[in-house]
């Protein structure tokens, strides 16, 4: 799994950053033809005012000029900021699995009376937290896939691009959906529609699979898959991204899945401790995650029925 993530990073990721290039360079002629385009409807549907807005907007500024220069740092920040966060995940899913150095660093610093305590349990933190970044991963290929297909279908310009961008974008819920979503729209508008569909046609159709992306992403790919992975329920995990969100904004909403599974091992480990009995054993069963369809898994939904 790594080796192909590493590869496909090593190809995909320079034809990302081309089609990144090409955009720059092509970004005043999209703004143009998407301002003649708002222009053009407002005069079909009878908005002369917003028409006369539009027009009179060059009054203060060339509007094309104005949007292209504030555009072209904004993708380039933009880029630059998907590509730090995709290393962030990938050199976080190395740290986890060179987890079993640090932990013999840890055994070296630790009292020897506290050792065969919190080892076991960082160790039982580390496989939750190696799920989730491993989820994060499949997240990413599956969102930057199906985005891929979609936008193929539809013609739009710079689809490699605009794929990866909402691939890792999907990182961060909400925001992340919609921020590409935009950008994928703004792109659409200043190209020709293919098939003979009006502009805002074209517009709205890339609008509504961003649309259904972004509800499936949030109400079946994060909570089903991501809450499966760290054994939180949709609820919990749904609850711990807005809290996240609330308090510390992106980053929290970065955070707040594992220091949820996180928490939830810490409780385990303390409530077994308060009732003086041994809490791995109860951390290892909590750990496994078997299929759906298997029998343990029945089994444990079968439990949960008649708990």
């Amino acid at each position: 799994m790594l080796a192909a993530i590493i590869g496909g990073g090593r190809l995909l990721v320079p034809l990302a950053l081309d089609q990144l290039r090409d955009l720059q360079r092509t970004l005043p002629t999209l703004v143009a033809n998407a301002q003649n385009t708002l222009a053009e409807t407002a005069d079909q549907i009878g908005l002369e005012d917003l028409d006369a807005l539009i027009v009179n907007f060059a009054g203060i500024g060339d509007l094309t000029q104005m949007v292209a220069r504030g555009a072209v740092p904004f993708i380039v920040g933009l880029g630059r900021f998907l590509l730090e966060l995709l290393v962030f995940l990938i050199a976080t899913f190395f740290l986890l699995r060179d987890a079993p150095r640090l932990f013999q660093w840890f055994r070296r610093i630790l009292p020897a009376s506290q050792r065969n305590e919190l080892i076991p349990l960082f160790s039982q933190v580390n496989a939750v937290l190696g799920r989730y970044v491993r989820g994060q991963m499949f997240l990413i290929g599956v969102m930057s896939t199906a985005t891929f297909i979609g936008l193929s279908i539809l013609q739009v310009p710079f689809v490699l691009l605009l794929a990866v961008m909402t691939g890792v974008l999907e990182v961060i819920p909400i925001v992340g959906p919609i921020t590409a979503g935009a950008i994928a729209c703004l792109v659409a508008l200043g190209h020709p529609a293919p098939w003979g569909l009006s502009q805002i046609w074209y517009v709205a159709i890339v609008a509504v699979m961003y649309t259904v992306l972004r509800h499936a992403e949030d109400y079946f790919v994060i909570p089903l898959v991501i809450g499966r992975i760290v054994k939180l329920h949709p609820a919990v995990v749904i609850f711990s991204l807005l809290t996240g969100g609330a308090l510390y904004g992106l980053l929290g909403v970065l955070v707040a899945v594992p220091v949820a599974a996180t928490l939830r091992l810490v409780l385990i480990y303390v409530g077994a401790k308060l009732r003086d009995e041994d809490p791995f054993p109860q951390l290892e069963q909590e750990l496994e995650v078997p299929h759906p369809a298997s029998p343990a898994a029945t089994r444990a939904l079968g439990r949960r029925a008649h708990s």
